[in-house]
């Protein structure tokens, strides 16, 4: 290498900063050996070599230590590999489900048609709503509009600080009100206690205890079955008041924050997403252990799913 070229003095003088930089005394006395091979001659290179033999009197040169690039990707797929391995035994336990980790709240409903006559009502008057505001507009733009004169100051003998105008003697449409129709609002959950009366119902209807962590199937006022269920905890409460079954589901995947459930059994809906099902991931009836449905025994479950039907009362007290 030609030492009095000036690129090989800016390339030593590149391997000096390398030096100075170095992590330990062995790769920067290698540096400096390059740096020094390269321009022996030059002042600011000598001063380096200088500098580093006295700083590290006993090192020797050692180029530093570099990894394989193979080694370096084979541990970049060992990693990937292994995270996707930790997901899909996560996900096949049950333990997280990737898709759903942004979902909130109780188990969701499925896509089905709610039995509620409040609802169906409720639908029914918007849908009606919607079409005379659509019959009215399209009366107001096919009709003629009145085309205002030129305004004037209406005479009066107290000034007007607004101008008053003349309207045009041509007819203007007019919308004929409608009377005033009131939609029945649907049950809300009441976190208060509130005394129900007795039997209200004399058909088939079921009782659910908080304070008890009961549940009664009832026949009029005869009782034909009884059992220790669990309901909400704290956290997440039971709604309480009285409502009626609205769907039935043999078996359903309930999600929420913390929890994914694959698969349970007799799930009946009585209020938004609070139901009755099954239950076989504990056995500690008696106790709040839910959140906010009512845990029943599975084969108790299978009973009540086939006794009850849709529209059957749920009266759920404190």
């Amino acid at each position: 290498m030609d030492v009095s070229s000036p690129s090989a003095e800016r390339q030593a003088l590149r391997w000096a900063q390398r030096a100075l930089r170095a992590a330990s005394p062995e790769e920067a006395l290698w540096w400096a050996a390059r740096a020094y091979a390269a321009a022996p001659s030059s002042p600011p290179i000598r001063a380096v070599v200088r500098r580093i033999r006295r700083r590290f009197p006993n090192a020797r040169g050692r180029p530093p230590a570099r990894w394989p690039r193979w080694i370096i990707g084979i541990g970049f797929l060992y990693g990937l590999l292994t995270l996707i391995a930790v997901l899909l035994i996560a996900w096949g336990s049950g333990a997280v489900d990737p898709w759903e980790l942004l979902e909130e709240g109780e188990p969701p409903l499925p896509e089905a048609v709610a039995l509620d006559p409040a609802l169906d009502a409720a639908a029914d008057l918007r849908r009606r709503d919607r079409q005379g505001s659509s019959t009215a507009t399209s009366v107001e733009e096919s009709s003629p509009t009145a085309t205002p004169l030129p305004f004037t100051p209406a005479p009066s003998p107290s000034p007007s600080p607004h101008p008053t105008f003349l309207p045009d003697p041509s007819p203007t449409p007019t919308r004929i009100p409608r009377p005033a129709m009131t939609v029945p609002s649907r049950p809300r959950p009441t976190v208060s206690p509130t005394p129900l009366p007795g039997p209200p119902f004399p058909g088939r209807w079921i009782l659910v205890d908080l304070s008890d962590q009961e549940l009664t199937a009832y026949e009029g006022e005869t009782p034909i079955l009884r059992t220790k269920v669990s309901t909400g905890r704290p956290r997440t409460p039971t709604v309480i008041g009285t409502f009626r079954i609205y769907l039935k589901l043999r078996a359903q995947t309930m999600t929420g924050p913390g929890y994914r459930l694959p698969n349970v059994p007799y799930v009946m809906y009585f209020y938004k997403d609070y139901a009755l099902h099954g239950t076989y991931w504990h056995n500690n009836f008696g106790r709040p252990m839910s959140h906010g449905c009512v845990n029943l025994p599975t084969p108790i479950a299978e009973q009540l799913y086939q006794w009850a039907d849709i529209g059957t009362p749920v009266v759920v007290q404190p």
